[in-house]
């Protein structure tokens, strides 16, 4: 079964999820061996909130080539990454990627906006093959050490 979704993808159910590749599955493993906790799609935030548009915008018709009103709402704009999950205080997104589609670069840049916003204290991994993978559970490791570390000395500097 092909996956329309992600191009040359096998879809594949594992520990009763339904990935949508193979690579996703085999992330899933090395995750869960490494002691984290995934989450497969489950975390959804709005990037660009929609809109009810006030200015009117035509357009060609589908069925017919005249123009016509378009006053609908514009729909917001959201983003699901593939892996979330909570290692020692700080929230870990994972996007795994193969075939870079036409709208992910502008959803990844509003994203990284977001988590300035709502989640820096986060960090974010974009990640084509098995051998990053393991290179961002190091660096999720290491820098989840240099953080409790950095709080604690804050922690101590209050006293």
């Amino acid at each position: 079964m092909e996956n329309k979704k992600i191009k040359n993808a096998t879809p594949k159910v594992y520990d009763g999820i339904k990935f949508k590749s193979l690579l996703e599955v085999s992330a899933y493993k090395h995750l869960k061996a490494a002691g984290f906790n995934p989450n497969y799609e489950q975390f959804k935030c709005t990037v660009w909130e929609g809109f009810k548009p006030k200015v009117p915008f035509y357009k060609e018709g589908e069925k017919i080539k005249d123009l016509i009103l378009q006053d609908d709402k514009v729909r917001s704009t959201t983003y699901t990454p593939d892996f979330t999950f909570v290692y020692k205080n700080i929230f870990v997104v994972i996007e795994l990627k193969g075939h870079i589609n036409d709208t992910y670069p502008i959803k990844r840049k509003l994203f990284r906006k977001w988590m300035e916003l709502y989640l820096p204290e986060g960090i974010f991994f974009e990640i084509r093959t098995i051998k990053q993978l393991k290179q961002a559970i190091k660096i999720i490791e290491n820098y989840a050490k240099s953080y409790t570390q950095n709080k604690e000395s804050s922690k101590a500097l209050a006293r």
